[in-house]
């Protein structure tokens, strides 16, 4: 779970998702296919242990009979051993993509919905709420982290039990531990071409993180302001990458007669975009404009505005169990899309900071682990066949609750002090105002 988590945050969960239950059907293939041959072996030693008497035909034919049924179960108890083993792993891959994606900005689509929205906002508003990924990260990732050891503590209950930290036997675990060990040693040592891509990302986190680290200052000061954001740093390290050598460089004895080769073509690097995510992330962001442009999120946010005589912890509370429920049957993309413009318009109308209402829907969305359609590392792992929903909605339904209950901790306690809810002054409301007016 640590690795997908750690991953997750830099690479989409998606793509994260995708390259893990890879590795895991890897394992489990293995596993089954060694348990398999056992058998087999089992199988013709039984039969010629068996070949040495003469017994009647009767009696034969009743021992065979016999023997094959015994075989049969024993395989099918020896392949069905792995099943709550595989399960627990297969989810556990999705829930720590998701988990791990909340930490950063870059690490989901929900994410990326709230910083672009965020920002026209505050554009609209003449207020900087002053969103950095160092910032973010100070907030999610220990939201994250406590996520992450509650999901690893609910599937080990669930699948696994309490007492006992596998269902497997000491023999099974060597077989684990040697499949794992010979597709490790079929990597080899780092090549070139993974050193560089590593440096390459190395950079990429490190330029990131110091643009805006806050008061310290950081090298994105030395550019006019909003010159450069985090998409900048992105494109340069992918055009660095387009540029490097593939084959380290023979500066002294370079070989006549043969073309350079970058790391990645250009040619390569467009046919691997995910425009698929880009218009999907394009289109959500056209739509949130018009939910506001054509006075739909005030609309709703009027008819909400009732709650507005809660306790602001119960508003968000209800605002989490919306949208999580919401994003089961519908994508997070989408929900998030169609919530966070009114939210944040039922916080201006309360004169709070939107941030207060904006960022608890944002984490809520991405938290759903109930159904495959909820979010693509559910698709993914519910589409290895492993899973059934009833495992999802078993194992999700007591996360949802849990994640729910870790969000509100996180937006009671430490999301003021980050974020500084009290520095917005409600005077910063009358653009709102007059643009909503002019919508009516």
């Amino acid at each position: 779970m640590v690795p997908t988590w750690l991953l997750s945050m830099w690479i989409s969960n998606t793509a994260t998702s995708l390259m893990m239950v890879s590795i895991l059907n890897c394992v489990i293939t293995k596993l089954s296919e060694q348990e398999t041959f056992n058998l087999s072996v089992m199988q013709d030693s039984n039969q010629n242990g068996s070949s040495g008497d003469k017994p009647s035909s009767s009696v034969e034919d009743a021992d065979i009979e016999s023997s094959q049924q015994s075989q049969h179960h024993e395989k099918s108890e020896s392949l069905n051993r792995f099943e709550p083993t595989a399960k627990c792993l297969s989810l556990a891959v999705c829930y720590s993509a998701t988990c791990g994606g909340v930490a950063t900005l870059t690490g989901t689509g929900t994410n990326l919905i709230f910083y672009d929205m965020i920002t026209d906002l505050g554009e609209k508003l003449n207020y900087n709420f002053n969103i950095t990924l160092l910032r973010w990260m100070g907030f999610a990732l220990p939201l994250s982290a406590i996520l992450l050891l509650v999901c690893w503590i609910w599937l080990q209950v669930l699948f696994l039990g309490i007492r006992r930290s596998t269902d497997m036997t000491p023999e099974d675990q060597a077989k684990v531990s040697q499949v794992i060990n010979t597709e490790y040693a079929t990597l080899g040592k780092l090549s070139w071409m993974e050193g560089v891509t590593l440096g390459h990302f190395l950079v990429l986190v490190i330029l990131w993180l110091a643009r805006d680290p806050g008061k310290a200052g950081g090298w994105g000061q030395l550019f006019p302001k909003k010159f450069v954001t985090d998409g900048t740093t992105a494109v340069f390290v992918m055009f660095s990458i387009c540029l490097f050598p593939k084959y380290p460089p023979r500066l002294f004895f370079p070989k006549k007669g043969k073309p350079f080769e970058s790391l990645i073509s250009w040619k390569t690097a467009l046919s691997s975009v995910s425009w698929n995510v880009i218009l999907l992330l394009g289109g959500g962001l056209a739509l949130a404009e018009c939910v506001y442009k054509s006075g739909l999120s005030e609309a709703i946010g009027v008819s909400l505005y009732s709650i507005s005589g809660l306790p602001p912890a119960a508003i968000v509370l209800i605002i989490c169990i919306a949208t999580a429920s919401l994003t089961e049957f519908a994508g997070n993309i989408v929900i998030a899309t169609l919530m966070i413009p009114i939210v944040g318009d039922i916080a201006i109308r309360m004169s709070m900071n939107p941030l207060y209402f904006i960022i608890p829907c944002c984490i809520a969305a991405s938290f759903a682990f109930m159904l495959p359609v909820a979010t693509p590392p559910n698709a993914i792992v519910y589409s290895s066949g492993v899973l059934k929903i009833s495992d999802m909605i078993k194992a999700g339904a007591v996360l949802n609750i849990l994640s729910l209950a870790a969000v509100m901790l996180a937006t009671m306690t430490w999301a003021p002090h980050i974020f500084r809810y009290n520095n917005y002054n409600a005077s910063m409301i009358s653009f709102s105002e007059t643009v909503s007016n002019s919508t009516l």
